[in-house]
């Protein structure tokens, strides 16, 4: 085997030694559309943490339509094949909690802190009737890490593909964890508070607390 082809079974010696791998990563991050890709793939943290998606949503639906459903949509959950095994004993739950990755947020949408919750305009609110509040106090996908949690039903299973409902998510999201939903992770609904400002624009739209 010739000496270069060996050389890039992993990462050259010589490159680790004058940093210029992390010198590749840097620039890659500074380039907006590098990272958005990259971001696909993997998330890195200081402390060695290293997290791969474990799956990717498809449904075939664009982006506006997901953004305007109320309800979501039904799609599948590809698992990964690597991944196939820990499927094990999923079947028989009726609802699932996804781990995503939002990859679409820029960089400039992670910086943001306060925000007004749009969602509700969705199911009537005025936007002018909206407050500011801080981006913990909602579920806007602008936030410093775009993490977000879906709660969807399972509707069959084939293999390492899940058939879903109630998918909130865009086509081609990573998915990083999924987890069952049981009935210790339940609120009552007398045991559950919500803030004024939610509960003023809630019965707005005819909502029941």
């Amino acid at each position: 085997m010739r000496k270069e082809a060996c050389e890039f079974q992993g990462v050259p010696q010589d490159v680790k030694e004058k940093g210029l791998l992390k010198d590749l990563v840097t620039e890659l991050l500074r380039d907006d559309e590098s990272y958005m890709e990259l971001s696909r793939y993997f998330v890195v943290f200081g402390n060695g943490l290293f997290l791969r998606p474990i799956g990717v949503v498809r449904h075939g639906y664009g982006d506006d339509f997901i953004r305007r459903s109320l309800t979501g949509v039904e799609g599948v959950v590809e698992v990964f094949e690597e991944y196939m095994d820990g499927l094990r004993g999923i079947d028989g739950f009726s609802h699932l909690i996804l781990i995503s990755l939002l990859h679409n947020v820029t960089r400039e949408q992670r910086g943001v802190l306060v925000v007004r919750p749009r969602r509700l305009v969705m199911f009537g609110v005025e936007p002018s009737e909206l407050p500011e509040v801080g981006v913990f106090a909602t579920d806007s996908p602008h936030r410093p890490n775009p993490v977000g949690l879906s709660v969807v039903r399972l509707v069959d299973r084939d293999g390492r593909f899940l058939r879903v409902s109630g998918l909130d998510l865009f086509d081609g999201t990573p998915v990083l964890d999924i987890k069952p939903y049981t009935p210790d992770r339940s609120v009552r609904v007398e045991d559950l508070g919500l803030p004024d400002w939610y509960v003023r624009l809630w019965r707005r739209v005819g909502g029941v607390v």
